[in-house]
C-alpha cells in the first residue's frame, strides 16, 4: 500500500463527546488520499473507541494510545513518528475542517513549493460545532501572505499589533521534518506550536499563509477566560531561548536575533506582570511589588485592565460572553 498524501496527527483526550465531527470532517475531505492518527493521550473516557465508531470502518483511520498522558506536544510527536503521507496536518479533537482544505492547501502548497502552509480559520461556538462563524484574522482575499521567522515571531507575543499567528493549524512537509529533525518540545505546555514552526522558519523554509478560512476552530467560553491560578503561563517558555539560539545562532540574520530578542523581552515582562498579578492575588503586595520591581517597564500592562483584555480576546473570537474576572 503506497503512502498517502496527507498525514492527519490529531491529539485526543477525553474527547468522547465530540471527536466524531473531528473524524467525519476529515472523511468529507475532497482530497481522499489521507490517513488519520488518532492519539488518544491516555483519555479516562472512549475516546479511542468513539473515533473509531466515527470512522464506520474506514480502514485510513488508526487509534494509537500513548503510554502515559504527556500533553499536546507529546501527542504530536508520537504522532509524526506514525505518520507516512507526504504532508502533515494538525486537527484538534473539538475542531473541523472544511471539505476542501487538505486539497485546496496542498495544491496550493506544492505548486508555490512551500514547506509550510496555514490558512484563516472561522472561529465556531463550541456549543453548536456546525454553526458557521467569523473568521480569525479577516485577510483580504486574494494573495497569500509569506511568512518569515521576523515575522512569525513578532506576531506570537503578548505586544503584538496583529492577531496571533500561533492559533493558526498548518500542513508540513513531512520530508522537511525528517531531513532537519524537527520536533514538537515535548515539555512544553504552551506555546509548542510557535516553536515548532519556529524551528521549520530558521531551518529556511518556505512559508505562506492562504487567506481563505478552511479550518473550523471550536472555542469554548472558558478558553477565553483562562483561570489565573498559582503558575505563571509564561515561565514555561524561559527555557526555550537558550537552546533555540545554540540550534540556530550560525543561520540566524541580524533581523532574526533581534526579533528574537524582542519576542524574549516581551515574554520576561508578561512574566514579571503575572507574577504581580498572581501575588496580589495571594495578599503578598510587599512581593508582588518586588516582582514587578524587577521589570520596570512590566507596568505598562497595568493600563489594560484584566476584564479588559479578556473581553478584547473574546471579541477577537467572535464570543460575547459576560466574562467574570476572580
Amino acid at each position: 500500500m503506497s503512502a498517502p498524501k496527507v498525514s492527519v496527527v490529531m491529539p485526543a483526550w477525553n474527547a468522547a463527546g465530540y471527536i466524531a465531527h473531528a473524524v467525519e470532517s476529515v472523511r468529507s475531505q475532497t482530497l481522499t488520499d489521507w490517513e488519520l492518527i488518532v492519539v488518544d493521550d491516555c483519555s479516562q473516557d472512549a475516546t479511542g473507541a468513539a473515533a473509531l465508531a466515527a470512522a464506520k470502518g474506514d480502514p485510513r483511520v488508526r487509534v494509537v494510545r500513548a503510554a502515559e498522558n504527556g500533553g499536546v506536544a507529546r501527542a504530536r510527536n508520537l504522532g509524526l513518528q506514525h505518520a507516512t503521507g507526504d504532508w502533515i496536518a494538525v486537527l484538534d479533537s473539538d475542531d473541523a475542517f472544511e471539505p476542501t482544505r487538505l486539497e485546496t492547501l496542498v495544491g496550493i502548497a506544492e505548486r508555490e513549493q512551500l514547506d509550510i502552509i496555514a490558512d484563516d480559520m472561522k472561529l465556531i461556538p463550541f456549543d453548536n460545532l456546525h454553526a458557521d462563524g467569523p473568521s480569525f484574522i479577516g485577510f483580504p482575499p486574494g494573495k497569500l501572505i509569506p511568512v518569515d521567522l521576523s515575522e512569525w515571531l513578532g506576531a506570537n507575543h503578548v505586544d503584538s499589533d496583529v492577531p496571533l499567528y500561533g492559533y493558526l493549524k498548518l500542513l508540513f512537509r513531512r520530508a522537511f521534518i525528517t531531513s532537519h529533525k524537527v520536533e514538537y518540545i515535548a515539555d512544553l505546555r504552551v506555546a509548542e506550536d510557535c516553536w515548532f514552526v519556529a524551528d521549520f522558519l530558521a531551518y529556511g523554509a518556505r512559508f505562506a499563509i492562504h487567506p481563505e478560512p478552511l479550518y473550523r476552530y471550536a472555542v469554548r467560553p472558558a478558553s477565553l477566560s483562562r483561570a489565573r491560578g498559582t503558575q505563571n503561563v509564561y515561565s514555561q517558555q524561559r527555557s526555550v531561548y537558550a537552546p533555540f539560539h545554540a540550534r540556530h545562532q550560525l543561520r540566524l540574520t541580524p533581523a532574526e536575533l533581534r526579533a528574537l530578542g524582542r519576542h524574549e523581552i516581551a515574554l520576561r515582562d508578561a512574566e514579571a506582570f503575572e507574577n504581580f498579578v498572581i501575588l496580589t492575588r495571594l495578599k503578598k503586595l510587599p512581593s508582588a511589588f518586588k516582582a514587578l520591581a524587577v521589570r520596570p517597564w512590566a507596568a505598562r500592562f497595568l493600563s489594560r485592565p484584566i476584564a479588559v483584555r479578556f473581553k478584547r480576546l473574546a471579541k477577537r473570537f467572535g464570543y460575547k460572553p459576560q466574562l467574570r474576572v476572580n
